[in-house]
């Protein structure tokens, strides 16, 4: 090997070297200023509210299923109260205890079309403006707000003398838009005689 073959492997070596070594880098050099730079505010978390809904059932009533008198149709006056920020009630059923007798649970409301006496108040009013399954989904619930309206359920093979007089009593199970789970306060059918 000549003299000059070897410069020029020996050159290429120590390029090869140095682009291989410049290529290992992690980058730039560590900053050695610890103190924070000047105008920097320190964040802090934001704070987030809790949704705050509650529901209440303002009447109760029992009906045969019109055309279909074994089953029992049950329309209940509901008012959902919002003290959190603005939110939708969502995903209503029901729940109803009759002592001595099956738990019924998870019972999704029916939508009923139709102007009838309110439970309650013998106001007549159009159950399609007042389903409360419709209107919660369509109309938010503002803070310091109240939504009130209808929801109906059907339950099969059963009638209004079995609900009443036995100390039954149901409540209204609705999550909010995040998916918060409320209940309604428990509301008596009947009073054992």
């Amino acid at each position: 090997m000549t003299s000059r073959t070897f410069s020029l492997h020996c050159f290429l070596w120590l390029a090869l070297t140095s682009l291989v070594l410049a290529g290992c880098k992690n980058g730039p050099a560590p900053q050695t200023n610890s103190s924070p730079p000047a105008n920097t505010a320190t964040a802090t978390p934001a704070t987030v509210e809790k949704r705050a809904l509650s529901g209440k059932v303002d009447s109760v009533s029992l009906y045969p299923v019109p055309n279909n008198p074994q089953n029992l149709a049950i329309s209940v006056v509901v008012s959902v109260s919002n003290s959190g920020p603005a939110t939708h009630a969502v995903e209503w059923t029901l729940a109803v205890n009759t002592p001595g007798s099956r738990d019924l649970r998870g019972i999704q409301p029916v939508h009923v079309n139709g102007v009838v006496a309110m439970p309650g108040t013998g106001q007549r009013v159009d159950l399609d403006k007042e389903d409360l399954m419709i209107k919660s989904k369509d109309t938010e619930i503002a803070k310091s707000a109240t939504l009130t309206g209808i929801l109906t359920f059907v339950l099969p093979k059963l009638s209004a003398a079995n609900l009443s007089n036995n100390n039954s009593s149901l409540l209204i199970n609705f999550k909010d838009s995040q998916g918060n789970s409320y209940q309604s306060g428990r509301a008596m059918i009947g009073a054992k005689r």
